[in-house]
């Protein structure tokens, strides 16, 4: 009998979606193991693969030769039977290829243990003391060098920094190599991304009485140690983080692991210095402001037991924790839990699902469910748990709505209301602070010539480029293409160009020239590009060298400030004209939450929404803080028209850079889908389309659309991978990109 394994190896294609069997060589076999990386010919190349299955087998048992596995890339494992299981699940429910669903759990980027050469000493500290003896008195910097390393045998200093610290040469260190006395040795350098914080550490707090039925709550499921998901529906400034915060020191106490998931914009230093705080060492953290070497070490610091709680963005969610008792998931309504790269999967939809695996308790928290996560609480599939009032019984603030329709028939044509400006001038005599949302980024919206109309275009995207005055660009904000600013139009050659809309760029040109004694500030992905800069800029605001801030939604989640006492929404308008049906859902979670980053500490806040359609429903449930009043017109709204939670829905993208032979081919799908539906009398599940998307090009890329709409996902998803199969054997448009995005957050 030989030893044999199974390998999904790293190409993804339709084709070789399915795993490989290679024999496994004497040399390798006690390497061998699931989730281990290798290298494996394939075809006329080698390519790079992992483990899924181990196997033993008869030479004969096979009808072809089985080439032998290369190499094994790692000592260690990048996943376990439970993770390969899950990634096994997020391949069939999101229809991507396992190979696909394999690489977005294990770490990306670099995966190198990062080392360096310290000077040791070459033999016992004992045996060291008598050859210290041996050297003369007249090369005292020797005896000083060699003395040091013999009262600090511990240190791991290189040969530069040791000649540096004790302020000689590393020619004189080399030396006292060669006489044999010292050595190099290479040693393992952690990369530690916090190891120039000093976390203040913070002692449980009393709980209020929700927060205990809360945590009694949550800690009664971990106790059961039986998968259960629970949706914590908390007001802004209810104290959601410390319900967390015990309830990780319960599964502590269990000897159990806990994955925090966050979102991107809310991993803060103040974010991470509440878990560091209260749990110290015990804490990894993962995000995308970490280089590739410091994830990876933070990957293994969970990996190998060193840590019990890791705290991170999206993809943490696969952390390799072996003993998982809890995943809790902060502002579960954030679209930035959704994957846009194939798997196009949602994080809360993978934790849900890892936990059953792990027999771990999943907690939903935020102040605005979305419309799934609420709807599960009245189906009985998750459990609802309500935090209804603030900390210390602290007021929400008081809403006020302008209508900026009535501004400019009063002669106030600048983007602030009559309201807004006075409140500001009151914070800023106060000396309290002030935020501004707005989440449009960048001067202005698009460029524009009055002579004949024609509007400054990307030439590869379907959007218009956006204005930035510094610096003075027009960018595209899906391709990044980067252009100069016309001084005439490029389709009349007229000089008259006139810059359309508000950005983040221009409201913060706007606040300086109104409030010229003001320290403003502006936070979006463009001030924040540099590593380093949003917690500058946060940790400013915080000791109020900041008097105004101003920002996207990357200022609306997750701060506590308590001396901002007022927040200006510009538009609150940006979202609603979109061509989605969660359009109106989005609207009332980010006033909300912006809402909710004033009135923190003792003193009151106010909130001034601006809008041209103030009597919009999202506008007016956020003004009265009424999120039932707001799920239960929506939730009607949905019923109505067939749309999620009601129904699933499977968006497919097709693209070229040959917009006929995309239409072709969305046609040819169309007709290969209907046939399906026809042949299994499936009047449940509607084909919509094929038509152009609203996002009619990308990066040069024409996409048309087509979607797929029914309550019973398995039968859709079925349908689709048997369409798409077919439609692979009838078209020969190899260069064609079929694109799969199974409940999709977004109809873009």
């Amino acid at each position: 009998m030989s030893k044999y394994v199974e390998v999904m190896v790293d190409v993804p294609v339709e084709q070789v979606d399915r795993p490989f069997t290679y024999k496994v060589p004497e040399r390798l076999e006690s390497q061998i193991k699931v989730g281990k990386k290798v290298v494996v010919p394939f075809g006329r190349q080698r390519v790079v693969g992992y483990i899924i299955g181990e196997l033993e087998a008869d030479e004969e048992d096979f009808k072809f030769a089985i080439k032998p596995i290369n190499k094994v890339l790692t000592e260690f494992t990048f996943f376990d039977e439970e993770l390969l299981e899950l990634a096994k699940w997020m391949s069939e429910y999101y229809q991507s290829y396992l190979i696909s669903s394999l690489k977005a759990i294990v770490p990306s980027g670099q995966t190198k243990i990062k080392t360096k050469q310290v000077v040791k000493l070459a033999q016992s500290v004992a045996e060291s003391k008598k050859l210290l003896e041996q050297i003369s008195d007249r090369a005292y910097k020797q005896q000083e060098v060699f003395s040091f390393l013999i009262d600090n045998p511990n240190c791991n200093l290189s040969n530069t920094e040791l000649a540096d610290r004790l302020e000689t040469t590393s020619g004189l260190i080399r030396t006292l190599i060669n006489k044999g006395y010292l050595q190099y040795i290479e040693k393992e350098v952690k990369r530690n991304p916090h190891s120039h914080h000093n976390f203040k550490a913070t002692q449980p707090l009393a709980p209020t009485s929700e927060q205990q039925v809360a945590i009694e709550e949550i800690s009664a499921a971990l106790e059961q140690q039986e998968s259960s998901t629970i949706l914590l529906k908390g007001v802004t400034g209810s104290g959601k983080t410390e319900v967390y915060l015990q309830v990780i020191a319960k599964a502590l106490e269990a000897g159990k692991d806990t994955i925090v998931l966050v979102p991107e914009i809310s991993l803060t230093p103040q974010t991470i210095a509440r878990f560091k705080g209260r749990f110290g060492d015990q804490v990894a953290v993962l995000h995308s402001q970490l280089s590739a070497g410091e994830r990876f070490d933070e990957w293994r610091r969970i990996k190998f037991a060193d840590v019990k709680i890791v705290v991170g963005a999206r993809s943490a969610v696969f952390a390799p924790f072996n003993n998982l008792g809890l995943i809790i998931i902060d502002e579960e309504h954030e679209t930035s839990y959704k994957q846009e790269d194939h798997p196009k999967y949602h994080a809360r939809e993978v934790a849900v699902k890892r936990a059953e695996l792990a027999g771990a308790v999943t907690v939903l928290g935020t102040a605005t469910p979305s419309l799934e996560a609420y709807h599960r609480t009245e189906t009985g599939e998750y459990k609802l748990v309500e935090l209804k009032k603030r900390i210390d019984d602290r007021p929400l603030p008081k809403v006020e709505l302008i209508d900026m329709r009535e501004e400019l028939k009063a002669g106030n044509k600048t983007m602030f209301s009559q309201l807004l400006q006075k409140e500001i001038i009151d914070r800023l005599e106060k000396g309290e602070q002030t935020m501004i949302f707005l989440n449009r980024r960048g001067f202005s919206t698009f460029v524009q010539c009055r002579e004949c109309g024609h509007v400054m275009k990307c030439n590869d995207c379907d959007v218009s480029l956006t204005y930035h005055a510094t610096p003075n660009i027009l960018q595209c904000h899906y391709c990044d293409h980067q252009e100069q600013v016309p001084n005439i139009c490029p389709n009349c050659e007229s000089i008259y160009i006139k810059y359309f809309g508000v950005g983040t760029q221009k409201v913060e040109e706007a606040l300086k020239n109104f409030f010229p004694e003001a320290k403003v500030a502006r936070m979006d992905v463009d001030t924040t590009r540099r590593k380093g800069e949003y917690e500058r800029i946060l940790s400013a605001f915080k000791a109020g060298k900041i008097d105004i801030l101003v920002g996207t939604q990357m200022i609306a989640k997750g701060h506590d400030f308590s001396n901002v006492t007022l927040v200006g929404v510009i538009t609150a308008d940006t979202a609603l004209n979109l061509p989605d049906f969660r359009a109106g859902e989005r609207t009332f979670q980010l006033l909300t939450q912006v809402a909710g980053r004033t009135g923190r500490g003792d003193k009151p806040g106010e909130v001034i929404i601006q809008s041209y359609t103030p009597e919009h429903y999202s506008i007016q449930f956020s003004k009265m803080h009424d999120y039932n009043g707001f799920y239960n017109f929506e939730i009607e709204t949905r019923k109505f028209a067939s749309y999620p939670p009601f129904t699933h829905i499977i968006s497919i993208v097709v693209s070229d850079e040959w917009e006929d032979k995309v239409i072709e081919v969305s046609n040819l799908l169309s007709d290969i889908i209907r046939e399906k539906l026809h042949k299994l009398d499936e009047e449940e599940i509607m084909l919509l389309g094929p038509v152009q998307a609203p996002l009619s090009k990308v990066r040069g890329q024409h996409r048309w659309q087509l979607l797929l709409k029914g309550g019973d996902l398995d039968t859709m998803r079925s349908i689709n991978q048997e369409s798409l199969i077919k439609l692979n054997e009838l078209s020969t448009l190899r260069t064609i990109k079929v694109s799969v995005d199974v409940d999709p957050l977004g109809m873009l």
